[in-house]
């Protein structure tokens, strides 16, 4: 999945470059215009290309072009998008989320779409400043999501005279009080907290990670695109969760062996664990309003350490440098992210707007979750060969919640191997 284009040379860009321009002097009659869109699939249903095709039909009349579309699976984009890409016969408008960007806007291979962009675009998106890639406006949000919170279960907090967790201090509290034998046999039966840590890549990290190292201040790179996880934040990040894990004893002892998502609907969802971290998304809505044991459960997205803060997705529609009409294609991501295309597209998925003037769509948990909140979510920071650390750091931290490594010896050695790779722009270099 994390099949990666380290650089892409000059040449390449060049073929590419050439190869969009070829046949008739690269220019194009009104009568045959095209754009390409590649985009992973979405649709709950599977049924993508009926959902687009009909959305954008207003567009094709009113601009006389044709919008193709091409769905690739989850699995398979990233491989595939930079093999097109190198190939030449990638898409002329595409769908990044901001771990693909770096790399592609390095080689040039990017649009920016500043001058795409009227004052009334600017003050009607919600995210376009979060969704800046090195101080610069590549793409346009097409959604946000996946936000984390802390979901608990309030029974149980009733139960050892809890109330709702808003600090890492009340979560180990917490998690301490709830871990218990509550039949009498002498073998615990109900955990503190389902955190799953057998995830074969790094996707857990979304759950697992992120969020801790911002909410204790820090950052995974700096602006120059530096590891810095040997800092005081990350460490104490890995701190807290070492803890929770090997001091206080307060996950299943199958922790190791599943997946977050495993844990959450195996123990949190089953009324067995006090507290799970977990996305604010359709799938573990629809296994909390059908959960197996009757409770109370709420969720925030506002713990804090030092400061409030939430790791949220925030995938963009870009214009690719190789299209050769830009300000068509920059017309049809802007068609395709705002209030008609967008509001649509949130309909059929359920999606929070990322506008203004976007009807809300959104599931009711996710619009609980974001309402008021925009200041506290925010994605990743965009870092050259940031998936190749983040592959390594869920390795190191797998080990570490094994017992096997401090939490200052697995952020000096992470930060050691991300720094041993390249991580200077180009732009920097020249």
């Amino acid at each position: 999945m994390w099949k990666r284009i380290l650089a892409l040379s000059l040449a390449v860009l060049m073929m590419i470059m050439t190869a969009a321009c070829a046949g008739d002097g690269g220019q194009q009659t009104a009568e045959d215009q095209e754009i390409l869109v590649w985009m992973p699939s979405l649709a709950p249903d599977g049924n993508d290309k009926e959902v687009w095709g009909e959305i954008v039909k207003p567009f094709e009349e009113e601009n006389n072009v044709k919008v193709n579309f091409e769905f690739i699976s989850w699995k398979d984009y990233e491989a595939k998008y930079a093999s097109g890409i190198q190939m030449g016969n990638g898409p002329d408008v595409g769908y990044l989320y901001v771990e693909m960007f770096p790399d592609y806007i390095d080689a040039g291979l990017v649009e920016p779409i500043e001058d795409y962009l009227t004052q009334e675009d600017r003050d009607d998106y919600l995210y376009l400043e979060a969704g800046k890639i090195w101080d610069r406006v590549y793409g346009l949000p097409l959604s946000i999501g996946n936000p984390v919170a802390l979901f608990y279960n309030q029974d149980i907090l009733d139960s050892i005279g809890e109330s709702a967790p808003e600090t890492w201090e009340d979560v180990r509290r917490i998690a301490q009080k709830a871990t218990a034998d509550t039949d009498g046999d002498g073998k615990i039966d109900q955990w503190g907290l389902a955190q799953g840590w057998g995830q074969s890549f790094s996707q857990d990290l979304n759950w697992n990670w992120y969020s801790f190292v911002f909410q204790a201040g820090g950052d995974l790179f700096d602006e120059k695109g530096r590891v810095i996880m040997d800092q005081e934040p990350a460490v104490e990040a890995a701190t807290f969760l070492y803890d929770l894990k090997n001091t206080d004893h307060a996950l299943p002892e199958d922790c190791m062996a599943q997946t977050n998502s495993e844990m959450f609907a195996n123990y949190f969802i089953t009324g067995k664990a006090a507290m799970s971290f977990g996305g604010v998304n359709l799938a573990n809505a629809q296994l909390l309003e059908g959960k197996d044991s009757d409770f109370e459960y709420g969720f925030t997205l506002k713990l804090k350490n030092k400061i409030e803060s939430t790791r949220c997705g925030l995938d963009q529609m870009v214009v690719m440098s190789a299209a050769p009409d830009k300000e068509l294609a920059a017309k049809l991501i802007k068609y395709m992210t705002g209030p008609v295309g967008n509001g649509q597209w949130h309909q059929v998925t359920q999606g929070a707007p990322v506008s203004r003037s976007e009807e809300n769509h959104a599931f009711p948990m996710l619009k609980e979750a974001l309402e008021g909140n925009e200041d506290i979510v925010r994605p990743l920071k965009p870092a050259l060969r940031a998936p190749q650390v983040y592959e390594y750091l869920w390795k190191a931290l797998q080990e570490m919640m094994n017992g096997n490594s401090t939490p200052e010896e697995t952020m000096k050695d992470v930060t050691e191997y991300g720094n041993s790779l390249p991580y200077e722009r180009q732009s920097d270099s020249e």
